[in-house]
């Protein structure tokens, strides 16, 4: 009955966390679109400079931290230890401290280093105010990874809530005020930097109330009877880090162009003015990303305790079945997604940027999301079979083709230079990641249908064109909003549609997805109408 009540618990805790990643994606992609019409190209650029940054703390705090915390607790809660518990709890704060600390005093005496490789000395200030989400980390990740420890995830869930909530707000107050003020676009991105930060304090004052809520504050001072410090540090380092890359994948690849894409572009002839406008409209293609990878990334959050569970009691069959549905689900939606997006892009552009410019540049880019959610589903599924190491060091490798390819393609064919190396970096990331998950479960006995997938994918791709040959999406914003509209909400219908009928997926993977009796019991009276 106990084992029973702790499953409950954990899929209550599983799926808790999951619904509250898919929100903090949406609400992280929403915002972004009228900052953009609030701030200018200009401003998404300044803002899109120091993004990386600030994220590269959250996901610390997030993903890769909490989670060693929560095992090492968990290790000595699971042995009675519950002084020892709390004592690495302690030590991990002092752990996360340091290294907050470090990353703190890198990025603010290296903002000007930094500012210098972008060629453009007025990020200085934004990337300096950047900087102190760093300190706000380690308390946010401690806390995080000692609730986690528990298996109370309810705590992590609403400082996620709270930290993006906040966040969203008070970048959009402040930039509203500043620009309103007659300020800058480079004031509207310190200020973004100083909502962020809002944002992170808000969790951390959460948390902190919680814990304490939980066990009243003690001072301790800093004794090693029960572990060896340094060996605890490279524990929660390594391991952190390693669970980390994989997530950090966009947001390095995000990086990279911050550093390269405008003194490429201004190698390849475009003034210093006209480099950062374009890197600015270039960064619009970052939230519709994001979007066409909300699946993929439910997938990874959710796929890693099931494989686990089942890798540690031997379910060979099962781990096959449930990473090559996974995988299935990733090529077929993530393929969808691309086409669809990259049919639509001028409308898109119109309808959320007010202009179609390099609508072509970002109809390319779209293609990432297929490779990036492929990329991040059989990253998921490594992690789940302990293979979290070969996962980070191929999303390494793939971080640095798309460094390579940025310093060689942008100088010579512009913008379009990054948008070709993005995709290629993911599919270089896609291809070794789902080729280690082959190796490891055997996908070619599985019946993927991808041809049928492809086919569905033609038809709705047909449909979208045919829909706006009859809207004149030019003649304006509000046409062009019919237009995407109408070509995403049509061209999924049609997609869905055409899966069932061409039966991309059997009646058993069916019944695995949500509301797959349903969708199974239309398959088929589909199916005897043909």
């Amino acid at each position: 009955m106990k084992t029973e009540e702790n499953q409950k618990g954990f899929w209550h805790g599983a799926l808790l966390l999951t619904a509250v990643a898919l929100f903090m994606k949406v609400l992280s992609v929403g915002y972004r679109i009228p900052y953009q019409n609030i701030t200018g190209d200009i401003g998404f650029y300044v803002y899109q400079q120091i993004y990386p940054f600030y994220s590269i703390a959250i996901i610390l705090a997030t993903y890769g931290f909490p989670v060693v915390i929560s095992r090492l607790i968990s290790e000595q809660l699971a042995a009675n230890n519950v002084d020892q518990a709390k004592e690495l709890s302690r030590y991990s704060f002092y752990i996360l401290a340091m290294l907050g600390f470090g990353g703190f005093l890198f990025l603010y005496v290296s903002a000007p280093l930094l500012a210098t490789l972008m060629e453009d000395h007025r990020l200085i200030g934004p990337l300096r105010t950047t900087a102190f989400s760093f300190l706000i980390m380690p308390g946010i990740a401690s806390i995080r990874g000692y609730f986690q420890g528990q298996e109370n995830v309810v705590p992590t869930a609403w400082s996620q809530v709270t930290e993006q909530s906040v966040r969203v707000v008070a970048i959009l107050t402040i930039s509203i005020s500043l620009v309103g003020g007659g300020a800058d676009a480079y004031a509207a991105g310190t200020g973004a930097a100083l909502g962020s930060l809002v944002g992170g304090l808000a969790a951390f004052i959460l948390l902190f109330v919680l814990r304490y809520r939980h066990e009243p504050l003690r001072i301790n001072s800093l004794k090693a009877r029960s572990f060896r410090f340094f060996a605890v540090a490279r524990r929660i380092l390594t391991e952190g880090t390693l669970v980390c890359v994989s997530a950090l994948v966009m947001v390095l690849f995000q990086l990279m162009d911050a550093v390269t894409i405008v003194p490429g572009l201004m190698e390849h002839g475009l003034s210093s003015i006209a480099a950062r406008e374009t890197k600015g409209i270039f960064d619009r293609g970052q939230p519709l990303m994001q979007v066409g990878t909300v699946l993929a990334t439910s997938l990874s959050l959710s796929i890693v305790p099931v494989i686990s569970k089942a890798s540690a009691e031997k379910q060979k069959e099962f781990i096959r079945d449930k990473a090559a549905l996974s995988l299935k689900v990733s090529f077929v939606i993530g393929l969808a997604a691309s086409a669809g997006l990259a049919l639509i892009m001028k409308e898109t552009n119109v309808m959320l940027f007010r202009d179609q410019s390099l609508s072509p540049t970002l109809s390319l880019l779209a293609f990432a999301i297929f490779f990036s959610s492929l990329a991040m589903t059989a990253a998921g599924i490594l992690q789940g079979v302990g293979l979290a190491r070969k996962a980070a060091r191929y999303a390494l490798i793939g971080i640095f083709v798309k460094a390579f390819l940025n310093l060689i393609l942008i100088p010579l064919i512009g913008i379009n230079g990054a948008a070709f190396a993005t995709v290629i970096g993911f599919g270089v990331v896609a291809g070794l990641t789902v080729f280690a998950v082959h190796s490891n479960v055997k996908l070619i006995e599985y019946p993927f249908y991808l041809r049928r997938a492809v086919a569905a994918v033609m038809v709705m791709s047909t449909a979208v064109m045919i829909l706006q040959f009859f809207i004149p999406s030019f003649l304006s914003r509000g046409l062009s909003s019919i237009s995407a509209l109408c070509g995403a909400i049509v061209g999924g219908l049609i997609f869905g549609f055409a899966t069932l009928i061409l039966q991309v997926f059997t009646e058993k993977e069916l019944l695995q997805l949500p509301k797959g009796e349903k969708i199974s019991l239309y398959q088929t009276k589909l199916k005897k109408g043909a």
